[in-house]
């Protein structure tokens, strides 16, 4: 939400980044991620596995609860390609 290359126009800056994301946590039926009991055993294969940039480690978190809780991961990033057990739908 704060990375124009990303947004656009609806870039919001880290305050509103936040507002709105703590509105979106408050909506029923939503939780935070946590990872299961090997999520970080699988957080920290995925950051040795592979020559990976500073700029994914966000993504290997992501990759990691995703794998470790059995989960489905959607996203346009195409970085998340490079994820070995990592089930994903691509976005278009």
């Amino acid at each position: 939400m704060c990375q124009p290359k990303l947004i656009g126009t609806a870039v919001r800056n880290a305050a509103e980044a936040s507002a709105l994301l703590e509105a979106l946590c408050q909506q029923p039926g939503v939780k935070l991620a946590e990872p299961e009991h090997n999520g970080w055993e699988v957080f920290h294969h995925l950051l040795r596995g592979a020559e990976l940039p500073a700029r994914l480690c966000t993504d290997a978190h992501l990759a990691a609860l995703a794998i470790a809780n059995g989960w489905r991961l959607v996203s346009f990033d195409r970085d998340f390609e490079r994820f070995e057990g990592l089930v994903r739908l691509p976005l278009l």
